[in-house]
Order: structure tokens, then C-alpha cells, then sequence
């Protein structure tokens, strides 16, 4: 049966500055040189034996343009990438290191660079979906407290504007935070910077501090231009109850709750649209995960592509907004597993597009290229296309091009 979507659906790609760009000064980059040892030993180990040995390598988590893609000096490389593989769509991020180096000084040359990015993804005619904060922050605000400064709404407000005012004739959909849970999940666990373990500091970053950065960022950008696309990533789990058992189900509603629409309800009417990233499935009780699936990613995390469904249909009875998927893909080395993956959430979309008219804008698969992937630095692969350490070559893997298809016949012929 034929899984065609509707005309104009942007298939698309995703990545982010970090990951990508090499050769930063941001607080990230402080924090992997001081943790990479550390990192190295006690950082969550590859399911797949045959990246064990890079995966207990310190020089593997720093994020320098030695070990990254370098996408800052072969951005061009990527814009062919994206081209071969027929992307209607490609999401990145601005490095809030490069344009404001120094407090107060936003520097001409950075801005020019992304200028000449956007412009020349434009001539492409790729539409650009811009991230404005992807996680990292300068020095200097890191040195005032980073998210808890008395001055983190000005700060961050004044460079939204920047970018609207800079950026915005190149933008078709602003993304203004990504998954403000996984970080402000760092003020929980310690996982990464700013490494604090405070499970007051936790709720006051998710519940209030980073609200109020998105929803004065929104009014900000909407100010300089009433007809832009404004909304968020949000990473949303599909949780169930680990048994039918009273106590187990609760656990699952109260994670579900907190996690996912709690900070939703919050920012919802200030949303264009809705960016929905998807990983996970889990089931959880009283005792946590008790998942059952014996399908893993190279990262341990359990994989099953066709709850993007439940996902997608909740969202939607919830809020009845169009919906973006902003992230979604896997780690491995099984190219084979990452084709699977692929073609079962295509049919998970098309599915809840058809039978529960589930207003879908696009797919941005997680991630264009291999990467840098945070606390776990560049063992996991995630990319369509990988990147050769050595001469940046960029390559189209098989997985890529099984996508590259579904976009040309714009779905599952």
C-alpha cells in the first residue's frame, strides 16, 4: 500500500553547532577538556563491542576541530551532502559563542558567516529551520552563572533579537530552545556542565527560568517580524506502565505529566507550531525502566520507531497544533538497523497522518552527519552521511540513501 504524504511535506536533516562546527570556546569545550579522562572511564559504554576501545579514549570527548566534522571551515561540503540526499528541509544552530564573544559585543564577522550559510541553503532552496540555543553558552556568562544569572532574560533576549533582526529574512521556522529538559536535567544528574546535582535548582531551570527565555524570546521575534514561524523542541517519550498495577501506571502518568506536557501547557500558546523531538520508548514502574525490548541502539537506548505514532496522536488530542519532528534517529554502526528504523517511522507517520489526521509539517532525521555527541563524544553515530577524520570527506551511507528515495517519491511507494 502506497504511504504517499501531502504535497509540500519537508523531509529534512538535523544538527546542531556544537556537534559540528569544531573549534569553539564555549563552556561545553571547558568543561570536555577538564572531564575527558573521566569521561572516558566512566561514561556510558557502547553496547556494540567494536567501539569500545574509541570509546575509552579522553582525546574522543574533546570537541575541538581536531576530533569535530569542522563543518565551520567545510560547511559547503554539507550544503552538497544535503543536496545529494534531496532534503527539502535542514535544521542547525547558531553558536551563542561565536556571535557574542564578549559581553555586551556582538561580532560582525560571525553573523556574516551564518549570513552567507543561510543565504547559500536559500539559493538551494532548502528551507531553514533555525536553532537559536543548542545547549552551549559563552565563557563569560558561564563565569556570571550561566542560566541562574540575575541576568539571564536580558542576555538571552538581546541576542534572539540579534539573530531575528540579522537572520530573519533567511529563517522559515525559528526553533528557540532545544529540549529544555534534557538540560536543565543537567541541574539533576551532574551529567554535564554545569555539573550541579540540585533537584530545587532542576525545577526552578525547567519550570521558570526557561519558560520565560522561550516566551520573551517568541514575543521578541514575532516584535521584528508578525509573520515568522516560532516554536521549541521538545523531546517527548512515549511512556507506559510497566503492568496494569495501580502503582506502576501512576509512575508513568506522574513522568509522563511532569516531563512532557507540564512545561508544554506553560509555552504552548506562544508556539507557531510544535517541535517534537523522538527517541524513546519506555515502559516504567515504581522500580523505573522495565523495558522488555531487545532491539538497542549503540547507546543502550531501547528502540521502537512505531510509538512516534502515540506520540504524534498525543500531542495532537492535547494541543491540536501543527506538528514539526525536529529530531528523531538512532545510534549505530548497523547501517541496516538505521534503514529499519527509518522505514518504520515513515510508516508510523503516514499512519497517524491518515487515520488520525494528525496536522504533520515535516521529518528532520537526527543527524545529517556523524557527530559529536555531548558527554559521550564521537563513538556514537547517528549520521545519514559519515565524515572521515582525517580529510572531512563526507560520504552518503546506504541509510541515506533509502531516505534520499522516500523523499523523492515523497513517502513508502
Amino acid at each position: 500500500m502506497s504511504k504517499k504524504f501531502p504535497e509540500g511535506f519537508l523531509w529534512g536533516a538535523a544538527t546542531a553547532s556544537h556537534q559540528i562546527e569544531g573549534g569553539l570556546i564555549n563552556n561545553w569545550v571547558k568543561w570536555e577538556e577538564k572531564n575527558a579522562t573521566r569521561l572516558s572511564k566512566d561514561g556510558q559504554r557502547p553496547s556494540n563491542e567494536a567501539l569500545k576501545e574509541v570509546a575509552c579514549d579522553p582525546e574522543n570527548y574533546k570537541s575541538n576541530s581536531s576530533y569535530s566534522c569542522d563543518s565551520y571551515k567545510y560547511w559547503e561540503r554539507d550544503i552538497e551532502a544535503i543536496k545529494k540526499l534531496n532534503l527539502k528541509a535542514y535544521r542547525l544552530s547558531v553558536e551563542w559563542s561565536r556571535i557574542q564573544p564578549e559581553r555586551g559585543v556582538f561580532d560582525s564577522k560571525e553573523i556574516e558567516y551564518y549570513r552567507k550559510y543561510l543565504k547559500a541553503l536559500r539559493d538551494n532552496n532548502i528551507k531553514i529551520v533555525l536553532t537559536c540555543w543548542h545547549w552551549t553558552i559563552p565563557v563569560w556568562l558561564d563565569e556570571e552563572g550561566g542560566l541562574l544569572s540575575k541576568n539571564i532574560y536580558k542576555y538571552f533576549n538581546e541576542y534572539v533579537s540579534f539573530l531575528a533582526k540579522e537572520l530573519g529574512e533567511y529563517v522559515d521556522y525559528w526553533i528557540v530552545i532545544n529540549e529544555p529538559e534534557s538540560f536543565a536535567a543537567s541541574y539533576l544528574l551532574g551529567m554535564w556542565p554545569p555539573g550541579i546535582k540540585n533537584p530545587f535548582l532542576f525545577h526552578k531551570v525547567f519550570k521558570k527560568v526557561l519558560p520565560k527565555m522561550y516566551i520573551d524570546s517568541y514575543k521578541t521575534i514575532k516584535d521584528i517580524d508578525k509573520g515568522s514561524k516560532v516554536s521549541l523542541a521538545k523531546n517527548v517519550w512515549h511512556v507506559s506502565s510497566c503492568s496494569r498495577a495501580p502503582w506502576n501506571r501512576f509512575v508513568a502518568f506522574l513522568f509522563d505529566r511532569y516531563m512532557t506536557v507540564s512545561i508544554m501547557d506553560q509555552v504552548v500558546k506562544y508556539t507557531d507550531f510544535l517541535g517534537i523531538n523522538f527517541y524513546f520508548h519506555n515502559r516504567l514502574g515504581i522500580r523505573g525502566l522495565r523495558n522488555d525490548n531487545d532491539i538497542i541502539s549503540d547507546l543502550g537506548w531501547w528502540l521502537d520507531p512505531g510509538k512516534i505514532f502515540n506520540v504524534l496522536v498525543k500531542i495532537k488530542e492535547r494541543y491540536n497544533k501543527p506538528i514539526f519532528i525536529t529530531e528523531n534517529g538512532l545510534a549505530t554502526l548497523d547501517d541496516n538497523k538505521r534503514i529499519w528504523w527509518i522505514e518504520e517511522t515513515v510508516k508510523a507517520m503516514d499512519k497517524a497522518i491518515k487515520e488520525e489526521s494528525v496536522e504533520l509539517m515535516g521529518y528532520l532525521h537526527w543527524s545529517l552527519l556523524d557527530n559529536f555527541e555531548w558527554d559521550k563524544g564521537f563513538w556514537p553515530k547517528f549520521g545519514l552521511v559519515s565524515v572521515d577524520p582525517q580529510t572531512k570527506e563526507r560520504r552518503i551511507k546506504r541509510s541515506g540513501e533509502f531516505y534520499s528515495k522516500i523523499i523523492k517519491e515523497n513517502g513508502i511507494i
